[in-house]
């Protein structure tokens, strides 16, 4: 949700509802989401290849149950990243078949329950965890379909903590493993199976210069396997699509990440798998809460909210930045602004939702908006200090 849309008496509209009216019903805070929104974002995916490409939500970015049980009815599938993901997405009417398990320090116990579950795929980020899987596989006389998650060491210009496909990256497996990996595959070839390769270079992707460098490596790599025998079927390209969190951003549009799989896939019989998140339900949330006071020094002005990084890690953690505006147009004030640090209640000096951003003279009691807050916001929320969980409201 990038542009600002007030009606005719100042109050901001979002997925054709006044938060202003949300938050009047609702205590503060709260998420609310744009359901319509992020199924037209899966629409616009699921139509948007010539080859035959299969989506798997990336749980990780928002979990919501009523968002999760209206992609399942969308056929399509999810990625997931710890046992309580997988759980819930069965939980929401995914079957076994729509899951993918990745993430770098997967457990025993979720490992077999993954394995018991017969999910899709699971995502092997490293030879001991195949050895693990290999282990398990042949006691519970399973036979377990893998991908190996390689690391195509590419830097896709985005946020440190946030890259996922660079050689100084926890995530995947460089082509120099492959000796490894081929060898404990044969050790277990009665308990696993390898059918894909995956790839995921990291989150806020702006460009696809990083990713068409990837596949360009990747793709030789995932042929001479199949030459070698390796019933390889799927590709896994991963997610990361980027979205606009300030105006001048401007990510890659669907039709351009579709043309690109298109041009390296769809003369082959390679069947492609996806993991978008961000770019489903980014834009299509907002964190709404309100002003408790309003401080002013000799330095600064400062909004004090109800709520901040307890509930909004991402400027804490990332310094991302996010949009913040007013629910509704003071008559008295909208002519005059002044610059504030919009900041959170939490005993940390961190805990800044926006630094000096220029804003409408504001008051306490008067509610604001956090914009595209629909991926990585309540799902890495805590309750440090004791603090409440905010409500999430779903717009249908």
């Amino acid at each position: 949700m990038n542009k600002l849309n007030y009606n005719s008496r100042g109050e901001l509209i979002f997925a054709g509802h006044s938060l202003l009216d949300l938050a009047k019903k609702n205590k503060t805070p709260f998420y609310v989401y744009d359901l319509k929104g992020m199924l037209g974002q899966i629409n616009q995916l699921k139509n948007a290849f010539m080859t035959p490409t299969h989506i798997h939500y990336a749980m990780k970015a928002n979990s919501n149950p009523t968002l999760l049980k209206a992609f399942s009815k969308q056929k399509i599938g999810v990625d997931t990243v710890s046992i309580g993901e997988i759980k819930r997405a069965l939980e929401c009417n995914f079957k076994p078949t729509d899951i993918l398990f990745s993430g770098v320090g997967k457990t025993e116990d979720e490992l077999i329950f993954a394995i018991k579950k017969k999910i899709k795929q699971i995502n092997v980020e490293s030879p001991e965890e195949l050895i693990r899987i290999g282990n398990l596989s042949k006691k519970l006389k399973i036979k377990t379909p893998l991908a190996i998650r390689l690391n195509p060491d590419v830097n896709p210009n985005t946020h440190p903590y946030i890259t996922t496909g660079f050689r100084e990256n926890k995530f995947g497996m460089d082509f120099s493993f492959l000796p490894e990996i081929k060898s404990i595959l044969k050790k277990y070839s009665n308990s696993v199976f390898l059918h894909g390769v995956t790839l995921h270079i990291g989150s806020q992707l702006l460009d696809l210069e990083a990713l068409e460098e990837s596949l360009v490596k990747t793709i030789p790599l995932f042929n001479s396997l199949r030459a070698e025998g390796y019933p390889l079927k799927f590709f896994d390209v991963g997610g990361g699509l980027g979205i606009s969190y300030k105006d001048y951003e401007i990510p890659p549009r669907i039709t351009d990440y579709a043309n690109l799989i298109d041009r390296h896939f769809s003369k082959t019989d390679i069947q492609v798998q996806i993991e978008p998140g961000r770019a489903i339900v980014g834009p299509f949330g907002v964190l709404v809460g309100q002003i408790q006071y309003i401080k002013t020094t000799e330095y600064k002005k400062f909004a004090i909210m109800n709520t901040g990084m307890n509930h909004l890690l991402r400027p804490a953690l990332y310094g991302a930045y996010h949009k913040i505006a007013p629910i509704k147009f003071n008559k008295n004030t909208q002519n005059s602004s002044n610059l504030y640090d919009v900041v959170g209640p939490i005993c940390e000096s961190s805990d800044v939702i926006g630094k000096d951003r220029l804003l409408p003279k504001l008051r306490s009691n008067d509610y604001l908006a956090i914009l595209d807050t629909g991926a990585y916001g309540f799902v890495m929320s805590s309750h440090y200090n004791l603090s409440l969980p905010p409500k999430e409201l779903v717009l249908k």
